[in-house]
């Protein structure tokens, strides 16, 4: 007999790579889906196998067949609708059925919306049941906790520490919590100037334009319409301002920002630049970033402008203040005041030089605190103590 036919092939040594289904129910990009992105594109595929449940026929399906991760078809209705039990059952079943189907051992809500219809799935399925973890992306109350039900997760990520605490007030429990903020690939931390002229030339704008934008989904949760209303006084003082909205959101919302821009006689001022699939060209010809949100859970996008050596202004909402460091790296103002706004604004395209500091800081920062490597480790470290966990769920 041959001894060695005896031994075992090779491939049977190999580990096989842990399968997670990631539900996100939107199929737009904005900072949400680009950090998903960003921490499926930095997973160890040796150990992770990642799919996605989203919206076929979308920017972010798109996005996520040219990253190679398969995909699979799921539209989720709202949970809380006054319409919404008409209609929730059709949805958990067709998320049981996926789950039989791609049968993951870990399942990765990326926002809270989808937290209930998850849950409903998983404990209606049979065999083991499996770890869920959430994705908690925006501010929350503590009352609104149980109503997505976060309390009874597995594992909860809080994008900021002041999300954390309310997480915690509405009866998550610290040891299931972690805070993990998004970070970016090293490649996008102070890469080369773009080529201002030709995004100038884009836009259809002088040269020497003075550029102010915000990347963010048009909802008004993001505070577009308070730029709007600054805007005229910072034109007085820089006549050549121009101001970029970069993204897509509610149509009714955008509609109400271009009737308020044509009243206010700033409409030839302001661009509505629509989905980018790579926002640093233009970040990079801004000389100012503006994030005007009413409530921010973190804001992806503004650490994306402190990557592309921009000083920002903020509101000091949220998980903001725990990305700018107000007078080192931008400006921090109170939400929804168009005033306080522009007095910032005007206060650093004056000062050239406080500003140029800033943008140095903030290239610094961004590279110190988040970058996606950090948070893809934290986020595996998290995956591995649920996966121990396992024998309790049966």
């Amino acid at each position: 007999m041959d001894d060695d036919r005896a031994l075992p092939g090779p491939t049977e040594f190999e580990l096989v790579p842990t399968r997670i289904l990631y539900i996100h129910g939107i199929g737009g990009i904005g900072g949400a889906e680009r950090d998903l992105l960003a921490m499926l594109g930095a997973l160890d595929r040796g150990e992770w196998e990642p799919h996605v449940a989203c919206p076929f026929h979308t920017p972010l399906s798109d996005s996520l067949a040219k990253a190679n991760v398969s995909r699979h078809p799921l539209a989720l209705g709202p949970w809380r609708k006054w319409y919404s039990p008409l209609l929730r059952w059709h949805d958990v079943k067709n998320l049981r059925a996926m789950l039989g189907d791609v049968a993951p051992t870990l399942i990765h809500v990326n926002d809270i919306w989808w937290v209930p219809h998850t849950i409903s799935a998983v404990r209606g399925s049979s065999g083991l049941r499996r770890a869920v973890v959430a994705h908690v992306r925006q501010e929350i109350e503590p009352q609104k906790v149980r109503r997505y039900r976060l309390e009874t997760v597995d594992g909860v990520i809080a994008i900021s520490r002041q999300v954390e605490q309310a997480l915690i007030a509405g009866g998550v429990a610290r040891e299931s919590l972690r805070t993990i903020y998004s970070g970016l690939p090293p490649a996008k931390v102070g890469v080369p100037t773009a080529n201002r002229t030709a995004v100038c030339r884009a836009l259809r704008v002088p040269d020497d334009a003075v550029l102010l934008g915000t990347v963010a989904h048009l909802f008004p949760r993001k505070g577009y319409d308070v730029m709007l209303r600054a805007l005229p006084s910072i034109l007085r003082a820089v006549p050549s301002v121009h101001y970029l909205i970069i993204g897509t959101g509610e149509r009714a919302y955008e509609e109400e920002l271009k009737a308020l821009a044509k009243r206010l006689r700033i409409d030839e001022r302001v661009h509505f630049v629509g989905f980018q699939d790579e926002v640093t060209p233009f970040l990079s010809a801004l000389s100012l970033y503006v994030h005007p949100a009413r409530m921010e859970g973190f804001g992806i996008a503004v650490v994306e402008a402190l990557a592309a050596g921009k000083a920002v202004v903020a509101t000091r909402v949220g998980g903001l203040p725990e990305i700018v460091d107000d007078g080192r790296t931008g400006l921090l103002v109170t939400p929804n005041h168009p005033v306080e706004l522009t007095a910032a604004i005007l206060s650093l395209l004056r000062d050239e030089p406080r500003r140029k500091i800033m943008e140095e800081r903030g290239v610094q920062v961004a590279r110190e605190r988040f970058t996606v490597t950090a948070s893809v480790a934290a986020m595996e470290r998290l995956y591995h103590q649920l996966m121990k966990g396992g024998q309790e769920r049966r």
